[in-house]
């Protein structure tokens, strides 16, 4: 016997007095059914039967996966396509009346939210008493991405909104040189619809779009 056979006798000696010392072990390791190859089934019939069951179960977990991956991408496709059209309507419009007007409308029936609305730093600037809400906004938004939450505060609400919301996303409304020149507001009566941990690289986006919107729109000081 040359030194290679009678290392892998010892080793094979050593595995199974491991598997006689711990008879449970491929149920509390069920991942090391994979490993094994069973040439016939000399008393082996229910250790062939839980690896295929074992392998029959990770195919059915690999496909459930594959399921929620196609899902994800048939929401995100249709995210884009629908931030295609308003970066095409954003393009259309002429003024600041337009852009005032049709542009909230569009997002509440695009994304099917109850209340939108947008403030601006020129407007709030006319306006004294909205002043103290909008700067808490904006130090909520500091760093120049949207923030989802369900726990707004009343003042912050009450300066977006008219009606009781349960959930909202404020999001800054960025210059292509990333100054913030306003806040857009979308507001949901469903306080589940835009919780705090909530994903904003879609909302980032559409506050680019607007604010790059509104900064051509606004007259020149």
């Amino acid at each position: 016997m040359t030194q290679t056979e009678t290392d892998l006798y010892h080793k094979d000696d050593e595995l199974l007095a491991l598997l006689k010392a711990n008879p449970d072990i491929f149920q509390r390791h069920p991942e090391l059914l994979e490993l094994i190859s069973l040439n016939d089934n000399r008393g082996t019939a229910s250790l062939l039967e839980r690896q295929i069951d074992t392998l029959k179960s990770r195919l059915a977990q690999f496909r459930s996966q594959h399921s929620e991956l196609i899902e994800v991408a048939r929401e995100n496709e249709q995210i884009s396509d629908s931030f295609s059209r308003i970066l095409c309507q954003l393009i259309g419009f002429e003024n600041l009346s337009e852009f005032a007007g049709e542009f909230p409308q569009a997002l509440r029936k695009t994304f099917g939210v109850n209340e939108v609305a947008f403030k601006t730093a020129r407007g709030v600037a006319q306006r004294p008493d909205e002043k103290p809400a909008y700067e808490d906004a904006l130090r909520r938004l500091s760093h120049q991405h949207a923030v989802c939450d369900e726990r707004w505060p009343s003042g912050i609400l009450k300066l977006f909104f008219s009606e009781a919301i349960g959930s909202a996303a404020l999001i800054p409304m960025l210059t292509s040189d990333r100054q913030t020149i306003g806040i857009l507001a979308l507001g949901s009566n469903d306080a589940s619809r835009y919780t705090h941990d909530l994903g904003t690289a879609h909302l980032d986006r559409l506050g680019q779009m607007a604010g790059i919107c509104l900064a051509r729109l606004q007259p020149t000081e």
